[in-house]
Formats: structure tokens, sequence, C-alpha cells
């Protein structure tokens, strides 16, 4: 009875700590998870390297490789596509600033795809209707608000920053530990897991599996988009897209946006230089064809590295991706994945034994 007592006081306190130390871990989940992902694409690199200078040099050396070659560049282009928001919305506002309304409707009257839909007595009342009294104060309480969310995004910019820098730290410093420490790491959770050793190397290289075939989708999406992002700024007449098509490629490993860091600005670009229906042909395309290319091309991809579904892998990059965000794109799968390998160990270690037992006993 004591044994017992101490083994449930013993499940509970480990329970109760567990919680806390995930709880205190949260808000770095995100970069963890991320320098997880990362660890296992570079591990074999990291193997091979290790036999030449040491591990712990090579986990350093791989670690300030990833620096100079992701995040410094990735940071970079998100400044860019920042400072180009900006400079887009002050365009924006000079517009607005130099053409009243009432001039731009009455160069909109006079299009032909506007006589189609509208009457002169329409346009009539619309334009009565934006001269009234209600239309200004709704305008003026739309502006008011808008220009405080500006604000309000101005004020949690620095803050933003700071995160961002706090958060890169902290998955360089994870990302050390665990391409130096990780097979000792691995082996210490595996004494306490209550599976056959095969199990456990069954499961851990599904999960890496599935990274390195997400990864290879992330490759084949960020092709992809490049691809059809070169033909869709060709169709529109726009000089270097080839330019535009490389930084489509690396826009596309950027959450949350992806691809639509670049084809979006250049929506807008269209519709202020070349004219309404080039706009829109380009803000389609950029909506239906480079960012919804994703969602068919990663899962095609994925799937000759993982054996699962079609079906499967794309709600589980989709679903991933809305519930988890960027990182979603790896975490789904590897929830997906695991769950079939585990579903596998279970129909082979307790259903095919109980099956035999039944065959074995007389009755």
């Amino acid at each position: 009875m004591r044994e017992k007592i101490f083994f449930y006081f013993l499940l509970s306190l480990t329970v109760f700590f567990t919680a806390l130390a995930f709880f205190m871990l949260l808000p770095f989940l995100r970069p963890i998870l991320w320098a997880i992902i990362f660890a296992l694409v570079l591990y074999p690199v990291h193997i091979k390297l290790s036999r030449k200078l040491g591990n712990t040099l090579s986990a350093i050396s791989l670690t300030l490789l990833m620096l100079i070659l992701v995040v410094i560049p990735f940071s970079l282009i998100l400044a860019l596509a920042i400072g180009q928001s900006i400079e887009i919305f002050q365009q924006f506002l000079s517009f607005t600033q130099n053409h009243s309304y009432l001039e731009l409707l009455n160069q909109l009257k006079d299009k032909a795809f506007v006589k189609r839909f509208l009457s002169e007595e329409d346009i009539n009342k619309i334009i009565a209707y934006i001269e009234s009294e209600e239309f200004r104060n709704l305008a003026i309480n739309s502006l008011r608000d808008l220009a405080q969310r500006g604000l309000n995004m101005v004020a949690q910019f620095i803050p933003a920053i700071g995160s961002f820098i706090f958060k890169t730290f902290v998955f360089l410093l994870t990302l050390f530990f665990i391409l130096r420490d990780g097979p000792r790491f691995v082996k210490f959770v595996e004494r306490f897991l209550p599976m056959h050793k095969e199990d456990i190397e069954q499961v851990f290289l599904t999960v890496y599996k599935t990274v390195i075939a997400t990864v290879y989708g992330s490759i084949g999406v960020g092709i992809a988009q490049a691809t059809v992002g070169f033909i869709g700024y060709k169709l529109v007449g726009l000089d270097y897209a080839l330019l535009l098509a490389l930084a489509t490629f690396i826009s596309s490993f950027i959450p949350p946006f992806g691809a639509a860091f670049v084809w979006f600005p250049v929506a807008l670009y269209t519709f202020m230089t070349k004219g309404i229906y080039t706009g829109l042909f380009m803000s389609l395309y950029g909506m239906f064809i480079i960012s919804t290319i994703d969602n068919f091309i990663r899962p095609l991809i994925m799937k000759m590295g993982i054996r699962m579904p079609y079906i499967a892998l794309f709600f589980s990059i989709v679903g991933g991706l809305l519930a988890f965000g960027f990182v979603g794109i790896f975490l789904g799968p590897i929830i997906f994945t695991t769950l079939f390998t585990l579903a596998l160990i279970y129909e082979r270690r307790i259903l095919r034994e109980e099956g035999t037992k039944q065959e074995i006993s007389p009755l």
C-alpha cells in the first residue's frame, strides 16, 4: 500500500512540475520548435563535420552558419518588406491628398466597365450620398479609427523588434545545444518510455523523415511560386521579373504571408502604373495562383517521402498552418505521421498479440 501511495504521489508531482515547466517554456515554444527542426535537418552534416572539428566546434560552426545564411538574410528581407509597405502606404496617402474623391468618381463614371453595371442615375445617387453629411461623418470616423490603429502598430513596433531579437537568440542557443547534446538527450528520454526500443526508433525515424520531407516540400513550393510568379510578372509587363521571382522564392519561407510579401506590393504598383485591369489581374493571379499553389505542391512533394494518403497530408499541412502558424507546416505532418506510426505499433504489439493468444487458447 505504501508503495502505491509513493508511486501516485511521485507521478502527481512529476505531472505537476512538467506542466509548470511547459508553462514557463510556452513563450519560447516557437523558437525552440524551429531549433529542433533545423537541428534535424543539419544533423547529418553535423555528424560528418564533428569527425573533423569535434562535437562542440561543429555545433558552433553550424549555428553561426544558420545566423549568416538564414537569420540575417531573412531579417533584412522582412525589414525591406516592412519598409516597402510603409512606402506604398505613404504613396497612397499622397495620392488621396492630391486627388479629390469627386475627381476620382468623375474619372470612373466615364469608364466603359462602369457604364455596363451602373446607369447615369445610379452614379448621381452615389455621388449625392458621398457628398452627404452622413458619409462625411462615416469617413471621418473611419479615418480616425485607421489612424489610431496605425499609432498602436507603431507603439508595438519597438517591443516587437525586441521580441524578435530575443527569440532569435533563443533559437540559436537552442540549436547549438541540440546539435551538441541531442543524442544524449534522446537516450535519456528513451529510458523513461515504456516501449520497445525498435518502436521508439520507428517513431523517431518517422519524425525525422517527416521533417526532411517537409523541408523538401517547402523548397519545392518556393521554386513553384517563383516560377509562376515570374510568368505573372512577365504577363503584366514588369521589368526585372527574374529578380522579383527570386524575391518570391525567398519570401515563400517567411511567415506569415510568404510569397504575398512580393506579389501584393507588385499588384498595388501595377494598379498605380498600369491601370485597373492589369492591377486586378495581378491581384487575382497572386491570390489564386501564386499563393494557392502552396496547398497542392507541398503535399504532392511530401507524399514522395511520407507514406500517407494525399488527403491526410493536405489536411495536416493546412490544419497545422491554421492552428500553429507557419511552424504548423512542420508540426501538422509530424502529428499526423506520428499518430499513424503509433497506430501501426498498436496494431502490431497489441491487436496481433491478442489475436495470437485467442488462436492458441483452447476456449
